[in-house]
């Protein structure tokens, strides 16, 4: 059975201001996020590229990759889905539609972060690799 019909239309109004209310401030808090993550990744790149460059050691392809586009492909990206928390406001007027969205967005910001931290480690990683196995 349906707890909203039990509702009289005062609570309903107020359970739908409420949804309304923490359905922006989860997509505030998960575009502020994005936009952070946007910022800081021009940032956060370029000192790896150039100590691999110093250090003159053969880089993976992700991680040559990574430092190519890592001007306008992470920013891109976390703009992009800054822009997408807002958009899914017109696309459905379901509440946990929404909601469920918003949780998506922030975990594809989350993991696209790890996901560049491991990228640019690899270097790393694989030398270090390879000291062990030349022992």
């Amino acid at each position: 059975m349906n707890q909203d019909y039990d509702l009289n239309p005062l609570q309903l109004r107020m359970q739908s201001q409420a949804s309304f209310v923490f359905s922006w401030c989860l997509n505030g808090f998960v575009a502020f996020l994005c936009l952070i993550l946007a910022f800081v990744s021009t940032r956060f790149v370029q000192p790896f590229a150039t100590l691999f460059d110093g250090l003159g050691v053969e880089v993976p392809w992700p991680t040559r990759f990574l430092i190519a586009t890592h001007s306008w492909l992470l920013p891109t990206y976390f703009v992009v889905l800054a822009a997408l928390t807002f958009a899914k406001e017109l696309w459905s007027n379901d509440f946990r539609l929404k909601r469920l969205i918003s949780v998506r967005i922030f975990l594809a910001a989350i993991v696209m972060a790890a996901v560049v931290v491991f990228v640019l480690y690899l270097p790393l990683l694989s030398l270090a690799s390879k000291l062990s196995d030349s022992k």
